[in-house]
């Protein structure tokens, strides 16, 4: 009987360009209709990716095959390619605490983070006058040749605006990955856009990176939650 790592790294390996995760849920739910239960794909996607070190954590003894590029598409893991491992945490620093999680707990909290993220880029995009005066919404989710953008504005005075949300802490890798699609539409606009980073928390390396970038701004949210009494009756 055939895994679900088995049949995704299967699929993974012949994709030279790698796959998105709606194209690795297709060919599963098409070649292998009703085999495994809801959420075990995405505990899959979240486990075996190599540079994902938090699934060192809550999914200790996966199988660790896949590497998930920027843009999100996944692909077979090579060191040649993408570098030696470097997100596996040392034996020290991982917690007794988290030795039995399990698939369901890990679907939730990756459930959890893509809600949460989807949540906080809904609430950007219907209040982007708060961050900046006049800034006004034009696009989300843009695929361009270099990844895909979470959300695209334009300023009071007509000047694009590219932003890039990230839930939690902010990470070298966003700045390298706002700069690209910076110079991307620097090249196909011929003037340079404006770009926001957006995070809950942005660490000294991340703000001494940001100021090697013309026009990028660093901006901090905090997620506030409001408690109201619900009748029984209702």
């Amino acid at each position: 009987m055939t895994t679900m790592a088995e049949a995704l790294r299967s699929f993974v390996e012949q994709a030279t360009g790698g796959v998105t995760r709606k194209q690795i849920k297709d060919h599963i739910e098409g070649k292998f209709p009703g085999e495994w239960a809801p959420g075990t794909l995405t505990a899959h996607l979240y486990a075996c990716a190599v540079n994902n070190p938090k699934a060192y954590i809550h999914h200790k003894w996966a199988d660790r095959f896949l590497y998930r590029s920027e843009d999100g598409r996944f692909h077979r893991y090579s060191p040649q390619v993408h570098g030696v491992n470097t997100w596996a945490p040392s034996v020290e620093s991982q917690s007794d605490e988290f030795e039995t999680s399990d698939d369901a707990s890990i679907e939730e909290l990756v459930e959890t983070s893509i809600t949460l993220e989807r949540d906080v880029e809904t609430h950007l995009v219907r209040n982007l006058d708060s961050i900046e005066k006049g800034l006004r919404f034009v696009d989300r989710q843009v695929n361009i040749e270099v990844g895909r953008v979470d959300i695209l504005a334009e300023d009071a005075a007509g000047r694009r605006v590219v932003i890039e949300l990230k839930v939690g802490q902010a990470k070298d890798s966003a700045v390298g990955q706002i700069a690209r699609y910076l110079g991307w539409y620097a090249r196909q606009d011929g003037k340079r856009p404006r770009g926001m980073l957006i995070a809950s928390e942005f660490p000294e390396a991340v703000r001494y990176a940001t100021e090697a970038i013309p026009d990028l701004m660093l901006v901090q949210y905090k997620v506030l939650f409001a408690f109201n009494s619900v009748s029984i009756d209702e």
